[in-house]
């Protein structure tokens, strides 16, 4: 019998300092079983739906580099639905309800008033505060990482009237995910 569990246990043991190539980034890691073929990193995005810890998803800055619109000057799609929903996803339970409110009724209200006034320029300059308010809200730890940088890189896009305008709409598909994948987090 204890041959028999010496054998599992050379089957199951850690790569000690054996180090192997990442199947998926190239990065060198020491697994922690010789069955391991990606990173802790790799390893967590294939779990979580493509979005690191305290992350947003992995594509998602690069799509956004990219521009709210297609080629046609439309919306693009994926940034009101599958996109927006592993947004969402990444802000996980550590954001409650209320803040996500919060400032998405910072945005909701500087869309009326362009609405109401279209003075782009004084609105454009409401917009801009908010980069500094979810910052404060960072610093204080009520909202994680990854909604921080949305705000941030979002607020940074918007340049044009047309890019406000898609921002509210892209941040409206992530308050309803959010409400979707959690629906208690109050």
């Amino acid at each position: 019998m204890s041959d028999w569990k010496g054998k599992l246990g050379e089957l199951h043991k850690g790569g000690g300092d054996v180090k192997r190539k990442c199947t998926d980034c190239g990065k060198e890691f020491v697994p922690k079983a010789e069955y391991h073929k990606t990173c802790f990193d790799c390893a967590q995005k294939k779990k979580n739906d493509g979005i690191l810890p305290e992350g947003l998803p992995t594509d998602y800055l690069e799509k956004l580099e990219k521009g709210y619109f297609d080629d046609n000057h439309c919306l693009r799609e994926e940034f009101l639905t599958d996109m927006a929903s592993r947004v969402a996803k990444s802000f996980g339970t550590k954001l409650k309800n209320h803040q996500l409110r919060r400032f998405y009724g910072h945005i909701k209200a500087a869309d009326n008033r362009l609405k109401m006034t279209g003075d782009w320029p004084c609105v454009n300059l409401d917009i801009k505060k908010l980069s500094s308010l979810v910052a404060e809200a960072k610093g204080k730890d009520k909202v994680p990482d990854s909604f921080y940088k949305f705000i941030d890189a979002n607020i940074k896009k918007i340049h044009e009237q047309k890019d406000f305008e898609a921002f509210v709409e892209h941040f409206q598909a992530i308050v309803a995910y959010f409400t979707y994948h959690y629906p208690k987090n109050n």
